[in-house]
């Protein structure tokens, strides 16, 4: 292989594990973020359902 092309190839590798770790990024902060969602949603269900238990023991 030629110098010229093993530059080329290793800038390529270098590009693409750049946008690898971003793309990463990206699905950990998705993840984290619907983790919160998540969190939310158990909260207000168990509130919700704590509210229509005491309902009905009336």
């Amino acid at each position: 292989m030629s110098f010229p092309k093993l530059i080329y190839s290793i800038a390529v590798l270098v590009i693409i594990a750049w946008v690898l770790s971003m793309v990463f990024r990206l699905a950990a902060w998705l993840i984290n973020g619907l983790l919160y969602v998540a969190v939310l949603v158990v909260v207000i269900g168990l509130i919700a359902q704590f509210i229509s238990q005491k309902k009905q023991r009336k």
